[in-house]
């Protein structure tokens, strides 16, 4: 029996929990990187014949794909399924939701809820980053396997220091845009630094359009932006000097950036929706969504009550460690494939 190997795919490759999951998935497997974004061509064509010579040329045993593209990962469910090669999906973010008060998400749209439903019925997983994700998915599909699947946070990287802390509140976006104000709980987290004004307020993030003109306007003198995204290093720095760490999203599949500041011991302020509570459990302060002066009790709350913070790292570290991940993807794929790895 050969080695097992596994086309990895999604629509852009990340340097975080998607190469932490290759990285992990080559324990086991020979890994095929297949990165829609590098697919050149008239509607990225080369992604179906990279995805034949894979399947067929190279004798990849399946495929690994994050997100349901509407646009994409329906004809790859397909042609994969019709070569009798096996399917899992990871899913939990805009493809799989749809977030009625700021009108985001796929499954807003009727054609995506179907092309969505469709995948869910070829795949033979699917790994929702959270239970909150998995209901979420049993409103649009009915997978023949689902199971939550928590992303990971590298312990060692993501640490409490003994570097002095700020009177400083986090939050972090890799790439911030009009439509991340909301969706991000950009603009409540610099709203509510006005009620404030003795807190540091920290915008980790690149903008990839002008609002970051308007967020400046709307700023006070206590708010900073580092305009420019950080790298893994960078961010664990920034929440190991701070007190608090702000998610205040409209949504959240699981909420990466916040389970790496708990790690880091930041107290968690989150909005109380979608999997933002079952991320922090007991261990942060819930506030209502878009509402910044809630938002701005809720960091105070939290500022006056440090000792949750080492509550937050030993919550990360019972559930949500590299090693519970890779024993996940280990089980799943012995599942899948009917052999022991």
């Amino acid at each position: 029996m050969h080695p097992l190997r596994l086309i990895f795919t999604a629509p852009r490759i990340n340097p975080g929990f998607m190469t932490t999951d290759i990285r992990l998935l080559s324990e086991w497997t020979e890994v095929i990187p297949l990165d829609l974004a590098e697919c050149a061509g008239f509607q990225r064509y080369t992604y179906y014949t990279r995805l034949l010579d894979a399947l067929i040329r190279q004798r990849a045993d399946g495929v690994f794909a994050y997100f349901v593209l509407a646009k994409y990962t329906p004809l790859l469910a397909l042609i994969t399924k019709a070569l009798r090669r096996k399917l899992i999906i990871v899913t939990g973010g805009i493809d799989a939701t749809w977030v009625p008060d700021i009108q985001w998400g796929d499954m807003g749209d009727p054609v995506k809820r179907k092309l969505f439903a469709f995948v869910m019925r070829l795949s033979d997983a699917v790994l929702p980053f959270s239970n909150s994700s998995a209901q979420e998915v049993l409103c649009y599909g009915r997978p023949r396997r689902m199971r939550t699947a928590h992303l990971a946070v590298d312990t060692d990287l993501f640490r409490p220091s003994d570097a002095p802390r700020a009177q400083r509140a986090v939050t972090a976006c890799h790439a911030i845009s009009r439509a991340a104000l909301l969706q991000k709980g950009i603009e409540p987290f610099v709203r509510a630094a006005a009620y404030l004004p003795d807190v540091e307020f920290l915008v980790i993030g690149a903008f990839v359009d002008d609002s970051i003109d308007y967020l400046k306007r709307i700023a006070g003198p206590n708010v900073q932006f580092t305009e420019r995204r950080f790298s893994a290093a960078e961010c664990a720095q920034a929440f190991q000097g701070a007190r608090v760490y702000v998610q205040a999203s409209a949504h959240e599949g699981f909420g990466v950036s916040l389970a790496e500041a708990m790690a880091c011991e930041c107290v968690p302020v989150v909005a109380n929706r979608y999997a933002m509570p079952e991320t922090v459990g007991e261990t942060g302060i819930l506030t209502p969504f878009n509402d910044p002066p809630a938002l701005a009790r809720g960091i105070a709350e939290a500022l006056a009550r440090p000792e949750l913070g080492k509550a937050a790292r030993r919550r990360v570290l019972n559930h949500f460690t590299l090693t519970h991940r890779r024993q996940l993807l280990k089980e799943e794929l012995e599942a899948v494939f009917s052999r022991k790895l």
